[in-house]
Formats: C-alpha cells, structure tokens, sequence
C-alpha cells in the first residue's frame, strides 16, 4: 500500500507541475491527457503500480481507497481527472458511484454562481464521459439508483443528506446540459420512472430546485427545454409525459389544488416553448440546416407518435400535427405516411381538419404572402401523394379492416364537399380535387375489383361529387374514361344484387349520373357501357336478377384413366354395331339436368327490369338538357348489339322478311333466338324499349321473324302477344294490324296461324321495316311513322276482317272500330 501511495503521490504532483508543459490545446479534454501521460513509460509504470495495489486494498478497505483517490483528485481537479478515469476502468462501478456521490456533495455546496462554471462538475463530466465508452449500461444504473435515492422518503436522515435529495435533480440536469452522453443515459432510464404517481411528488421540490439556478424558475425551464431538444432517443414518453401531466384532471396525489393547477401549467409551457424553440430554429437555419437531435428522436419513434392525431383531446393531436409538420419540412415521406394514416383512420371532422393542417402547415410555414401560399399549396403535391399511398395501402395490403377501407373515401367526400362549399381559404388551390383526378386510375381498378358493395357505395359517391358541374372542363383519356366506366358497371350489377331497396335506389341514382357523365362526351365509353350492359344481363349470372333462369353448369368428378379402361369390353368392335347411344344427357352420368328456376321475388325482377331500363336511357342520354334526352342514334347502337348478342348467325341478319318457305333455311336459328327469349324474359322489355324509340326496332327485325317464324309453327300466346305488342308499339304494323294483339288471345289455333302468316308475315315481306319509313322533325329528338302513307293493302286486311267477322259476337266493338270505312 505505501508503494502504491507514494506513486499515486508521485504521479499527482507530475499532474499538477506540468499540466501546462504539453502540446495540448486549452480545451482538450480527459482522453487527450490520458493519452499524452500514459505514452510516457513512467507515469505509465507508476499508473500500473497504482491500480495494483488498490485492487489488492479492494477487498479490505474498498471506502478508504476510493476516498483517498477521490480527496486527491478533488485537491489536484482537473490536472489529475485522466488518473481517476483510468483506475476507475478498473473499478467502474465503485468509481462511478463515488464520482456522482462526489460531484452531488460539492454541488450542493457550492451556490448558483460557482455552479454555472463549476470545474469539479465539469470534471464529473469528464471522467463520467471517458468511461461511458465501456461502462455505459453502469453509468445508466448509477444515475437511475441516484434519481430513485432522491424520491426516498426517510425521515431519519440529517440535514447535509437533504440538502443533497434536494439538490440531486438540478444536479443530474446540470450535468445532462454538459454531456450528451450523460443526457443519454438519463433519458435511457430516468423516463422509465416518470409515472403519473412520481411527478406529485416531484412538485414538492420544485421551488428549492429553483435555488440552484439563482431562484429563477424563468432559468429552470429554459435548461429544461434546452435538454428536451437535445434528447436522443425517448422523444415519444417525454411528449407523453407532458401531455398526461398537462392535460390530468386528477389533483390526487398534489398537497394543494393550486399546486396541481401549476404543475400543469407549468408542463404546458415547457411544451408549447419546446415546439415553439423548434420552430424558431427551422426558420433560422432553414428546414435541412437545422440539427434539432429530438427531431431525430421522434423520426425514430414514428410508430408510437402517429396514434396521437387520432386522439380525442385536441391538445395531443395539435401537438402530433407539429411535430409531424416540422419533421415533413426536412423529409416530406414522413408527412406523406403520416397523412396517409390519418386519411384512412380519421372517423370525425375534427381529425379531418387536423390532417388538412398537417399537409398545408409546411407549406404556410414556409411562405411569404397568401399568393406564394395558394400557389405552393396548388403545385406541392402532398394531398395527392396522400391520397396515393393510401389507395396503394388498399390494394397491397390484405390486413387493412373493411372499415378503414370504407374511411379512406367517406373522408375524401367530407373533404370534397368542404372544398366545393369554398367556406375555407385553404381549399382554393382544389388540392382535394386535383388529388383525385391524378389517382382516378387507382380508384376505377379497385372500385372494378371489390365485391364488397357498402366499400363500392362510398366511392361511387365520391366519384359522383367529384363530377359535379364545375368538373365540365375535366376530360380524362380515353383509357381512364373506358376504366371508369367499365367500374360504374361493375357497381351496377353489384347494386342489383343488394337486397336493400333503399340503398338500391340511391345507389342507381349515381349509376345514371356518372354513366351520362361518362358516355356523353365519349362514343368509345358508350359502346363499351351498352355492350357490357347488354351482355352480363343477357349472357351472364348477373341475368337472374332480370328475370332470366340461373346458369346451370353441370360439375363432374374427373375419372381416372385406369378405371375408363376396366369398363371397356374386350369384344372387337364391328363396322355395322352401334357402340354408342346418344340421348338427352351426358354419357355416363344420366340425363342432363334442367336449369334451376329463377327464385327472386318477381316484383324485385321488375324493379329490377325499370332500373336497367332507366341505365341504358342514361348511356343513350344526350350531354345537353333536351325535352326528350334519349338520343336516337345511340339507341340504334344498343339494337344492333342486341342482334348481335341474341343471335346466333352472322348470316341472313338483314331488315327484309322472306318467304315464309326460307324460314326452313334459318329454323335452326330461330329456334335459338326462341330458346334464348324464354330463357331470358329480359329480351322482351328490351325490345319494347327499342320499340319505344323508333325507328331502332327495326334494326332487330332478324330477331322479330326468327321469333314470328317458330310462333307460326308452334303456337304459344305469351310469346305471340309480346311479338305483335312490341311490333305494333314499333310502329312496324300499321293499324288495324295493329290491333292484332287484342283478338289473337280468342281465336283458334288455326285462325291464329291464317293471320300470322296472310296478314302479318305477308305485310312484313313486302314491306320492309326500314328506318328510311320514319320521319324526324328538324330539332325534335323522336321518329315516327305517317300512317296515311303506310296504310296496309286490303289484301293484308281481308283475312283479317273474316275472322273477325266469324267472332262477331265476341270482337263486335272492335270490329266496328278497326273497320269503320268499310262499315260506312
């Protein structure tokens, strides 16, 4: 031990005498000492010696030997730090005790003057410093022992060790100012202990803690702030321990209610000065100049900041907004996904104009005048990168719930509606509105992909506020309005499918605006809205809705080879044996089994049947407001696509009617057209529809005859009475053909016949269902036929009139009405 005193002696006194004889600067620090005196072989040896016999005194007399080192260095500070940093990388965890316990009991001594240039704190710092690179993690647990030593409530201890609790908190922030080592290692464990419970206790000492900054609280604060922007990491539990403090409407715990009250007010002004200490800097040295070490905090913590805009208190969201806004001025991503999550989360108008701010704040934090503003808010970009990332959220991201998809665009019609009310100066750039038109490509594919109708709902009723009237001049592509359009479609039939009448018929009220809006400026949308619409309702399952009879698709279990192979016989086939027997099935499974029946209630059919009428009125609409707003021409698109679809040959698909004896060329085809009509009862009120608007009937005169020419062959009455119904509402037969309806359903079958084929097939051969026979009047947007020159021969009348003279007693008044000339 005498050897080790008297190096350690030695070595104090070279120290202290030529401190001042290296090369070092005035500000070199703990390591720049010890490396200057350890490359010395002497002080080298004397420093070993040293450290061997205080590990050999440890065991014994560990107190005596740490005082004894701490006394001298005290003497000899700073000159001789470097020696107490090195033996304490022996002995860290005594040494760094008795350095804090050193430190705490000279700056409990010492007053506010001698504290702000202390150079016993300054040398805590450094040797705490120089270990903290091996001894970090008992660096954390010797400042949280210290912290938890001063919140011990005992009241047995004398004056000296008071005044030392009291003073362990301004001490511990004095140093943590000092080093940011230190400040790290105090946020590291220190804010674990902060609970809601502590800070009342914490309060009690407030007003002694303001002695050691010269009874200036004004002082206190501004270290405190100072620390909370230098902090590292911890970022989230420091705004979170302000706020619940700040915003606790407990006064549990607190001596008084005034206390309690100051306590808050006081963790509302460290916040607001914090955010406000923020701001100043990114204004001064400009967003990516500014070295602001909480901001990298937060960067870090995102996850546990984000929950905050979503908060009830407007406090904690106001908070997030900031800080989240002053992150976005120097990385826009983050502001983006921020955004984003609020956009898709946010379920009140509150949030809604918190994400608002969120993406114009930088913009306005950043600019001069209100024109530079609107300007920036109108080329920045951000909403539409918003909206963008969250609709890529929806469609890449399975886990998102059905409710926040949902969100996404009840938040965008919110927002949409607040831009076009123009209440808010904000909304002038139309940044919601350009946000939508740049991602109405992403909308139209998942809108055409989802199943789902309530999610569909909500964003056809976003399209259908954005295209409002003041979106006349907005005209997307060709691709983009084919996309839309075909999307529309697909919420259509999803709407036919919804058991709701009353969302049904909201929910068809959007379909007609948006495919007028649609189809009235681009022919290509049009044809591509008619022949989709004409084939799912034709052709498709979507045709039960309709009327028609479900799909029925056999499904059959695959065979193995092996076991086709041991049903063969082994007899040899002859030439003139029949193998096989054909029948109305399918081989090896019995006969084929009819289609199910239609099992929709039969007045959801037909408002089903006017709804669809009511679409394809509105893709046939003109873009202007007309007294009759169907356009003709479009019309004639949906016949000529009906024929296409319903018939099954290209061939003899022309306007003339032939021989009734040409009819045995296409009964193949008019069985089919027959087939499909009573599969599809649909068919029929589309052709009055075409019937309605002449002259497009007569565009699907091959479907007329194929239908004419299988009810002269095999008489059925409905069929029959549609067929002339829709000809005579055409415009096709001319009165009194006409009325031919009326008395098919009296007659005999053979009286049936006689005038299927002598007055009606005999009328429609010679005269040909031809547009060319309606006239239009210039400006009226409806055709018909003049009946006095389309008058029938007395040759297609005659038979007519002898059967209704052979059922005079049953057709009596129409007789005398359908022949008033002759009768005269």
């Amino acid at each position: 031990m005498v050897i080790g005193i008297i190096g350690y002696t030695f070595i104090c006194k070279l120290s202290s005498d030529y401190a001042k004889r290296g090369n070092l600067p005035g500000k070199a620090g703990i390591n720049d000492f010890l490396q200057q005196w350890m490359s010395c072989r002497a002080t080298r040896t004397l420093i070993d010696i040293t450290a061997q016999c205080l590990q050999c005194l440890m065991h014994s007399d560990t107190e005596s030997c740490i005082k004894a080192l701490l006394d001298t260095s005290v003497l000899h500070s700073p000159h001789f730090d470097w020696v107490v940093a090195h033996v304490g990388s022996c002995f860290p965890n005594t040494v760094i005790t008795r350095v804090l316990s050193c430190g705490l009991k000279d700056f409990c001594a010492m007053g506010y003057e001698h504290n702000i240039k202390n150079p016993k704190l300054n040398s805590v710092v450094g040797i705490l410093g120089h270990l903290a690179g091996s001894h970090f993690q008992d660096i954390r647990a010797a400042l949280l022992d210290l912290f938890k030593w001063s919140l011990d409530e005992d009241m047995s201890i004398d004056e000296d060790t008071k005044k030392q609790k009291l003073a362990t908190v301004p001490f511990l922030l004095n140093l943590a100012s000092l080093s940011q080592t230190l400040l790290k290692a105090i946020t590291s464990d220190v804010l674990q202990t902060l609970k809601p419970d502590i800070i009342p206790r914490l309060a009690l000492f407030a007003s002694d803690w303001c002695k050691y900054f010269d009874d200036q609280p004004e002082a206190l604060i501004d270290l405190t702030v100072h620390l909370i922007l230098g902090c590292e990491q911890g970022a989230s539990q420091i705004m979170n321990i302000l706020l619940d403090t700040a915003l606790n409407t407990s006064n549990v715990g607190y001596h008084s209610v005034n206390a309690a009250h100051s306590v808050k007010n006081v963790c509302n002004e460290i916040l607001e000065l914090a955010l406000q200490e923020i701001d100043l800097l990114l204004r001064t040295h400009g967003p990516q100049s500014a070295n602001i070490t909480l901001l990298g905090s937060i960067r870090h913590e995102l996850p546990l900041i984000l929950p905050l805009l979503l908060k009830e208190n407007p406090l904690r969201v106001q908070t997030a907004v900031r800080l989240l806004c002053f992150l976005g001025s120097q990385s826009p991503n983050i502001l983006i996904s921020a955004a984003s999550y609020m956009l898709v989360k946010a379920v009140t108008t509150f949030h809604l104009a918190a994400l608002i701010r969120l993406v114009s704040n930088n913009v306005v934090l950043f600019s001069s005048n209100k024109s530079e503003t609107e300007s920036m808010l109108a080329s920045h970009g951000y909403f539409t990168q918003v909206l963008e990332q969250a609709l890529r959220e929806i469609n890449y991201k399975n886990v998102m719930e059905k409710q926040e998809r949902r969100q996404l665009f009840q938040n965008l019609t919110i927002l949409l509606k607040w831009e076009k009310s123009r209440k808010a100066s904000i909304f002038r750039s139309k940044m919601i509105t350009q946000a939508i038109k740049s991602n109405l490509q992403q909308i139209s594919c998942l809108l055409s992909k989802t199943s789902d109708f309530d999610l569909a709902n909500d964003m056809v009723r976003m399209l259908d506020l954005f295209s409002g009237p003041e979106q006349d001049n907005f005209i997307p592509n060709v691709e983009l309005t084919l996309k839309l359009t075909r999307a529309v479609i697909r919420y259509f039939f999803l709407c036919m499918a919804e058991e709701d009448i009353t969302k049904k018929l909201r929910g068809m009220k959007i379909v007609c605006h948006l495919l007028k809006a649609f189809t009235s400026y681009s022919p290509c949308a049009r044809v591509l809205a008619l022949r989709e619409i004409l084939g799912y309702s034709i052709n498709n399952d979507s045709a039960k809705y309709f009327g028609a009879k479900e799909k029925f698709d056999p499904k059959f279990e695959e065979m193995l080879l092996l076991h086709q192979n041991h049903k063969q016989v082994t007899s040899t086939m002859l030439a003139q044996k029949h193998s096989s027997v054909f029948h109305a099935g399918v081989i090896g499974h019995g006969p084929r089994r009819p289609p199910p029946e239609n099992t929709i209630d039969k007045e959801i059919i037909a408002l089903n049947k006017m709804l669809l009428m009511d679409v394809i009125k509105a893709c046939c609409s003109n873009r202007e407001s007309e007294r009759y707003p169907v356009n003709l021409d479009a019309l004639t698109m949906g016949s000529l696509l009906l024929v296409e679809l319903v018939s099954p040959d290209v061939m003899y698909n022309g306007l003339p009617w032939p021989d009734e004896e040409f009819t045995k060329v296409t009964i193949e085809r008019d069985l089919q057209i027959r087939r499909t009509f009573r599969d599809v009862p649909l068919l029929w009120t589309l052709l009055e529809l075409t019937a309605w608007y002449r002259p497009a009937l007569a565009y699907c005169s091959v479907l007329l005859r194929g239908i004419a020419a299988t009810v002269m062959a095999n008489w059925t009455t409905d069929e029959g009475v549609s067929l002339v119904s829709v000809m005579a509402l055409g415009q096709l037969l001319p009165p009194p053909l006409a009325s031919i309806r009326d008395i098919l359903p009296v007659l005999e079958p053979h009286q049936i016949s006689t005038i299927m084929k002598e007055c009606v097939w005999a009328y429609m051969r010679e005269n040909v269902p031809s547009p060319a026979l309606f006239t239009r009047s210039e400006g009226v947007n409806i055709a018909w036929r003049d009946t006095d020159t389309s008058t029938p021969n007395i040759r297609f009348t005659e038979t007519l009139r002898l059967v209704l003279l052979a059922n005079i007693h049953r057709l009596g008044p129409l007789y005398a009405t359908l022949f008033y000339n002759e009768n005269k």
